[in-house]
C-alpha cells in the first residue's frame, strides 16, 4: 500500500468512526444558524413597509410627548415642542445577531445621571460590524425587573462617536427581545434617548465603559434641543 493510499484509507475510516459515534449538530445551534441566515427584509415592499412603520411610530411618539400625562417634557416645553429629531431610517442597521449569554452571569452596578447605582445582571453580548469596524455591545437585565413583565427585555445602553455632538452625550438605549434563544433583532433605528435628556428630575442609567463604541451609529434619535 502506497503512502497516499494509506492516507486516504485512514481518512475514510476516521469519518466512518465519526458517523458511527453519533456526532450530530446540536439542534439549538442549528436553529440559531438558520435564524441568523434569514434576511430581515425579503422584498422591497418589506423594506418600504418597515420604513413607513418607523415613521409612524415616530409621529405617534411626538404626539405622546405633548399629550400624555406620562411625558417627560416639562409643561412649558410642551407648548413649543415641534417634534424629536432623528436620523433617516437606515436599513443596514437592522440585523439579527447572535446573543452570547453567560453561563454564570455576574451582578454589576450601573451608574446613573444622578449618582445613584442600579443593580443589573451582565446577561451577555453581541458582536457586529458597523462601517467596516468590529464592535461589541454587552446586554443587561435589571435585577429590579425580576418577576415582572419587564424581565423579558434586554437592555443595551451605548455611547458612540456621535455622543456629545449629534446625539446625547450620556448615550442612548436599545430594548430588545430574544426572537429565539440566542438570537436577537438589533434595530438601531429604535435607539432612543433616556428621559433625563428632557427633564433633569429623572435618574437615567449611563452606558458602562464596555459599551462605549469608537464607531458612529448614525441611526435612531438625535440630541434634543429645547
Amino acid at each position: 500500500m502506497t503512502q497516499l493510499t494509506s492516507f486516504i484509507v485512514t481518512g475514510i475510516l476516521f469519518f466512518v468512526f465519526l458517523f458511527n459515534s453519533g456526532c450530530v449538530e446540536d439542534p439549538q445551534e442549528r436553529a440559531i444558524r438558520e435564524a441568523l441566515a434569514q434576511p430581515v427584509f425579503e422584498t422591497e415592499e418589506d423594506q418600504q413597509a418597515y420604513v413607513d412603520s418607523i415613521n409612524g411610530v415616530r409621529h405617534y411618539k411626538d404626539e405622546w410627548m405633548v399629550e400624555s400625562s406620562n411625558s417627560p417634557l416639562k409643561e412649558d416645553e410642551r407648548e413649543i415642542f415641534t417634534g424629536l429629531d432623528y436620523y433617516p431610517v437606515k436599513l443596514d442597521l437592522v440585523f439579527r445577531a447572535r446573543l452570547y449569554t453567560y453561563s454564570d452571569p455576574e451582578i454589576i452596578t450601573i451608574g446613573t445621571t444622578t449618582g445613584d447605582d442600579r443593580e443589573a445582571i451582565r446577561y451577555g453580548y453581541i458582536d457586529f460590524t458597523v462601517d467596516g469596524e468590529q464592535a461589541r455591545l454587552h446586554a443587561y437585565k435589571f435585577t429590579a425587573h425580576r418577576g415582572t413583565e419587564l424581565e423579558q427585555y434586554i437592555f443595551i445602553p451605548f455611547k458612540d462617536a456621535t455622543s456629545g455632538t449629534e446625539t446625547y452625550s450620556g448615550g442612548r438605549y436599545l430594548d430588545v427581545l430574544e426572537e429565539y434563544p440566542g438570537v436577537v433583532l438589533i434595530d438601531f433605528n429604535d435607539a432612543y434617548n433616556p428621559y433625563c435628556v428632557y427633564n433633569e428630575r429623572y435618574s437615567c442609567p449611563l452606558p458602562p465603559r464596555e459599551n462605549h463604541l469608537s464607531a458612529a451609529i448614525r441611526a435612531g434619535e438625535k440630541n434634543y434641543i429645547n
